[in-house]
C-alpha cells in the first residue's frame, strides 16, 4: 500500500486491491461478451451503462430498500432477484409509465415466485402470466442450485407467495415451448421476463417466441446474461441472446445493461 494523503490530521492509505478487482472482473465480462459472441449495440451498452447504473442503483435505493423488506412477508428459501433487478426494473417502470397503466406481463420462469410478487406489487394494475414447470432447471435437478427437498416445495411455495394476488394472476404450468403453442398470438405483452432454462437452445426459443408476442414499444428483460453455469460459454443465456440480437438487428434498443438485459421493442420483423 502507499500513503495517499493526510486528511484531519490522520494518515488514510490508498489500496490498490478493490481497483485490480475491478479490472480483473471488467477483463473477464469483456472477455465473455466475446466468447458468446456479443454484437456491437452490446459491447457500447456495457461500457456506457456502468457509471450510469450506480446512479439508477442509488436513486432506488431507499425504494429497493423498502422491498427487500416487504420481501419477508414470503416463503424463501433463495433470493436470485432482489440483488440484481428492482433498481433498474423501477427505472424501467417510471420511464416508460407502467405504474399506473394497465399492462400485461408475461413471465417465463417463476420459481417461487419472488420475481411475480414484485412485479405484481410494483405494478398494481397489472395482469401477470407466469409460465413454468416448477421442476427446476439443469443447475436445479443438479444440486447446484436445490435440493431435492426444496424442489418438492416449489410449486406449493409459489402458490402460497402469490395468493393474494390470484386475481391478476394466471398461472400456466408446463414448459414454454408448449405455452407458446398454445397461446400463438403475437403482440400480446407489454413486459416480458425471459427467466426460464438457462441453456442456450431453450434460451433462443423462448427469446424469439416471446419477441412475437411482444407489443412494439414493449419491454422484454432477459435474466442472467452473465451466468456461466455451463463450461462451454456458448450454452450459456449470453451466447443465445447475442443470436437474438443479431437476428432482431433494426427492431430493438437496449435500455439497460447489468446482469441483465433489458430492450425495448421498436418494430416488428416476421
Amino acid at each position: 500500500m502507499q500513503m495517499d494523503s493526510i486528511q484531519s490530521g490522520r494518515l488514510r492509505f490508498f489500496s490498490p486491491a478493490p481497483y485490480l478487482q475491478g479490472v480483473r472482473n471488467l477483463s473477464s465480462s469483456v472477455s465473455y461478451l466475446a466468447q458468446t459472441y456479443a454484437p456491437a449495440e452490446v459491447f457500447r451498452a456495457y461500457f456506457f451503462d456502468r457509471l450510469k447504473n450506480n446512479r439508477i442503483r442509488k436513486k432506488y435505493s431507499a425504494e429497493t430498500h423498502r422491498y427487500q423488506i416487504l420481501k419477508h412477508s414470503l416463503q424463501l428459501t433463495n433470493d436470485w432477484f432482489c440483488g440484481k433487478a428492482p433498481p433498474f426494473w423501477l427505472s424501467v417502470i417510471d420511464e416508460y409509465g407502467f405504474r399506473e397503466k394497465e399492462i400485461e406481463v408475461l413471465e417465463i420462469g417463476s420459481w417461487e415466485g419472488l420475481s411475480s410478487h414484485f412485479i405484481l406489487t410494483s405494478l398494481p394494475k397489472a395482469h401477470l402470466t407466469c409460465v413454468d414447470t416448477w421442476e427446476g432447471a439443469d443447475e436445479h435437478k443438479d444440486g447446484t442450485a436445490a435440493t431435492s427437498e426444496v424442489l418438492s416445495q416449489i410449486e406449493s411455495t409459489f402458490d402460497k407467495n402469490l395468493a393474494p394476488y390470484r386475481d391478476r394472476l394466471t398461472k400456466y404450468k408446463g414448459t414454454s415451448f408448449s405455452f407458446f403453442e398454445k397461446c400463438p398470438n403475437r403482440s400480446v405483452f407489454d413486459f416480458i421476463y425471459v427467466d426460464g432454462s438457462h441453456h442456450c437452445d431453450d434460451v433462443i426459443v423462448d427469446a424469439v417466441k416471446c419477441f412475437e408476442m411482444l407489443k412494439v414499444g414493449g419491454i422484454m428483460v432477459f435474466d442472467d446474461y452473465f451466468w456461466r453455469h455451463y463450461p462451454n460459454a456458448i450454452d450459456n443465456p449470453a451466447a443465445a441472446i447475442n443470436l437474438f440480437l443479431r437476428l432482431k438487428k433494426g427492431t430493438f434498443k437496449i435500455i439497460r445493461m447489468y446482469y441483465q438485459i433489458i430492450i425495448q421493442k421498436q418494430a416488428d420483423r416476421y
